[in-house]
């Protein structure tokens, strides 16, 4: 039994054994397999990386080899006649005529590296424990604060990622970012085994951003402090060292001042930029043995200087003597539009850029020559009109800022482009270009809620109503009010487009359609209003458009609906405008050898020109004299002010000049209650058209009426229509009904022709009546009825100033006392129907 049990054991054990011989070989069998599994990705990683790493070092060439294919030279932009209006700068201008290192002040050099790269001369191209120091510092609250810290990037990163990476690849994120960070460091690593410190220090120092449109430490010095590079103190020099980091922040350059010379005053700009001057100064401190170890570059036996921490701290006291130097530079968001724009021409083939430059870089570096369309002699009147009106009137207005636009209308060209007030005041963010940047343009949007329903066969003396009006928002209702708050019941066409009321323009749109109005702005010349989500207040400017767009549309009318210009560099869907406004006349390469020209201008008739007239006779006639901004001439006009005050805009015209004229303030803050456009932007365009047209020595001429065009006798004056063409819904008169009659027969009660369906707006409202009945106050020779509904807070005085009448008359014509105590919702008698 013993035995038995003894053989069971040994059995058992031997069992075990083999158990445990079969996991270690199969543990040994793994971890080779791994080893070896390892080994092969380490290798193919490495092969990888290998491949990456030629790839991208292919590439690396000297950086002024680099610029020859991104960059000829500087570009010029010149007024019609000649005058230089800017030399944009090209980033890369200094590297092609560089200032030696031994030319610059030491203290350039020593801030720069204590700043941005304090192992520049031990690192291999790429300063890991930097990076690890700028993510302490600008990251964790233990550091300066967030971007005040030293920066991560070596310098020879930051000159790989400036030369050799194109700007619009700067900012990429995810994959794409990474791609671009190792392609940085690939071409850091090969530019520090190929070049010497002190020619990569160089290249660098002639190339950073030192704020606004400045390139290099020699242009930076001569712009800020009058003196060159190798002048620069220290206090100057670490400065300047500061502003690399962040050009916009900490940009000194920000001066204030107009751009017409006008004494510069101080900003937040300058007192960023010495906040960040004490930092470097500190970071100088820290590094003071690095800086110690710098060799002069014209004796490299020698240090490059001795510095103390008495001489670092003096340095934070010592004062900086800017200088008063404001860009070289005439008529700023012009030139700045006139950059888009060749840009875009270039991009859309109505150029081709010299060398083979890619069109993004054509202006900047492309040695091109370009005369504009703008008048600089015309732009600084326009620059003058605004800042003495605005001058005179903001503290009563509070609107602290203003735009023009002036377009030929025979040839689409701009003539004067005024972006804002002063260009440099930042106290009106003067840098802001208000032509360009989407703003409520209020009831001047009703020109094309009228022009849809003249296409739908509207005729000026078709009947509308002006009554109470309440849309559907939300879950509850909004009222529409008119400017006056009170309606005077059944009126024309006429009077509803030429007093702006509010009622009947909304109730014009709901019958038309607003993606149909939307379609006719479109094709007339503006590029936005694609959103679809306006609502019936569209017409009102609920929806923004860009000054110079609608500049342009209301050219369209000074054309009888024609439109004039070069074909379209914008990227624009089907059924927009196929032309643009004309800002570039020629544009010559370096050798003079021309590249493109405007010889004249291609038309498309976007509107029928008896719609485009019907407009036309309305806003000059009624519309200019209504707003009392009549001039020495045939005009036509439109007012627009949007809610609160916050826009007041007049669009109008002559036959030759068309002008868009904004007033309010950059930052959509309101004006003063009761600043309508008439009163408020209205003298600016009143000046500025009359004096325009003297400088520039226009006739004074008519509007001409197209062939289309037929002038009826009606109600006791002459009126508009379409030759041949009935009218589709009730007015004061008939129409023509194709008789070619001089006299048009009265509208019976009732419809004479079926109402055009309109396309459904997307808010329900009120369904207006389809076919008033003509009420004896609503003839075009019959003044209406004007009513005023008294709301909170008004008096007789206040109301009769919002007519423009005397307190005694209102008090008359009511039979009350000039301290008559006005209760809310009482309804007044405005004697003569108001102004």
């Amino acid at each position: 039994m013993d035995t038995i049990y003894r053989t069971r054991r040994r059995r058992a054990r031997q069992l075990t054994a083999q158990r445990g011989r079969t996991f270690r070989n199969r543990l040994v069998a793994l971890g080779t397999l791994s080893l070896f599994a390892f080994a092969l990705s380490t290798v193919a990683v490495g092969v990888a990386g290998l491949l990456v790493y030629r790839s991208y070092a292919a590439d690396v060439r000297p950086p002024e080899e680099e610029i020859q294919d991104v960059s000829i030279g500087q570009s010029i932009a010149y007024d019609r006649n000649g005058q230089k209006l800017y030399e944009y700068i090209d980033p890369y201008g200094r590297l092609r005529d560089p200032v030696a290192l031994s030319e610059m002040s030491p203290y350039v050099i020593a801030a720069t590296i204590a700043t941005e790269d304090a192992s520049f001369y031990t690192n291999p191209g790429v300063n890991f424990r930097g990076l690890a120091r700028a993510a302490w510092e600008n990251l964790t609250p233990f550091g300066p604060g967030i971007f005040k810290g030293s920066g991560g990037s070596s310098i020879t990163q930051q000159l790989a990622k400036n030369v050799y990476v194109a700007q619009a690849e700067r900012t990429t994120s995810g994959v794409k970012g990474v791609n671009r960070k190792l392609r940085e460091t690939v071409i850091a690593l090969e530019l520090k085994q190929k070049y010497e410190d002190n020619q990569i220090l160089e290249w660098y120092l002639n190339q950073i951003a030192y704020g606004g449109q400045i390139y290099g430490i020699e242009e930076a010095a001569e712009r800020y402090f009058g003196k060159p590079s190798k002048d620069l103190t220290l206090a100057e020099a670490a400065l300047l060292a500061g502003v690399p980091q962040s050009p916009l922040y900490y940009n000194p350059a920000d001066v204030g001042g107009g751009d017409d010379g006008d004494p510069a005053t101080p900003d937040a700009g300058r007192d960023r930029a010495k906040a960040r001057q004490l930092q470097v100064l500190d970071l100088m401190k820290e590094h003071l043995d690095e800086i110690s170890d710098i060799k002069n570059p014209a004796d490299p036996s020698k240090a490059l200087l001795s510095l103390t921490v008495d001489q670092i701290e003096a340095a934070k006291k010592e004062p900086l003597n800017y200088i008063n130097n404001p860009f070289d530079i005439q008529a700023p968001h012009f030139v700045w539009y006139v950059e888009d724009q060749v840009t875009k021409m270039c991009q859309a083939g109505l150029f081709e850029p010299p060398s083979g430059i890619a069109c993004d870089k054509v202006v900047r570096g492309g040695g091109l020559r370009i005369t504009t369309t703008l008048d600089l002699g015309l732009n600084s009147l326009a620059q003058s009109i605004i800042e003495e009106e605005i001058a005179g009137s903001e503290a009563r207005t509070n609107g602290h800022n203003a735009a023009i636009v002036a377009i030929k209308p025979a040839t689409g060209e701009i003539l004067a482009y005024v972006g804002s007030r002063a260009y440099g005041r930042e106290d009106i963010d003067g840098s802001v270009d208000i032509a360009s940047s989407l703003q409520s343009h209020g009831s001047s949007m009703k020109m094309f809620t009228y022009l849809k329903a003249f296409e739908d066969g509207w005729v000026p003396s078709t009947f509308i109503d002006d009554k109470p009006l309440y849309l559907n928002v939300g879950s509850g209702k909004k009222q529409v009010n008119n400017w006056n708050f009170s309606h005077m019941g059944t009126i024309t066409v006429r009077k509803a487009m030429s007093e702006s009321v509010n009622t009947a323009a909304v109730r014009a749109l709901m019958d038309v359609g607003e993606d149909r109005m939307r379609e006719l702005a479109h094709r007339m010349g503006i590029t936005d209003l694609r959103q679809g989500d306006c609502g019936p207040t569209i017409t009102l400017g609920a929806c923004e458009v860009k000054l110079v767009d609608q500049t342009y549309a209301y050219s369209v009318l000074a054309n009888n609906g024609a439109m004039r210009g070069r074909p379209t560099s914008e990227d624009l869907p089907s059924g927009f405008r196929e032309l643009d406004q004309v800002s570039v006349l020629k544009i010559t390469d370096a050798s003079g050898a021309t590249l493109y020209e405007f010889t004249a201008p291609e038309e498309k008739q976007v509107v029928d020109p008896a719609h485009a007239y019907m407009v036309t006779d309305i806003l000059s006639h009624e519309a200019i004299s209504w707003s009392r901004l009549t001039i020495d001439r045939p005009a036509a006009i439109k007012t627009g002010t949007s809610e609160e005050f916050r826009d007041g805009v007049v669009m109008g015209y002559t036959p030759e000049l068309a002008v868009g004229t904004w007033m309010g303030n950059a930052d959509n803050s309101p004006m003063a209650p009761g600043t309508f456009s008439s009163v408020g932007v209205g003298p600016i365009w009143k000046r500025f058209m009359v004096e325009a047209s003297q400088y520039l020595k226009l006739p004074k001429t008519d509007f001409k009426a197209p062939k289309d065009i037929v002038l009826l006798t009606c109600g006791g004056r002459k009126e508009v229509f379409r030759k041949d063409t009935p009218t589709a819904k009730n007015g004061a008169c008939r129409g023509p009904a194709g008789s070619g009659g001089e006299t048009a027969s009265p509208t019976p009660k009732g419809p004479v022709f079926p109402v055009k369906s309109a396309t459904p707006t997307p808010t329900p409202t009120p369904v207006p009546t389809e076919t008033p009945v003509p009420s004896p106050t609503a003839t075009a020779t019959t003044p209406s009825v004007f009513y005023y509904t008294v709301r909170e807070g008004d008096t007789v005085q206040s109301v009769a100033a919002l007519f423009e009448i005397k307190a005694e008359e209102l008090a008359q014509a009511n039979g009350i006392t000039v301290d008559t105590v006005l209760e809310p919702g009482t309804v007044l008698v405005i004697p003569g129907g108001g102004h």
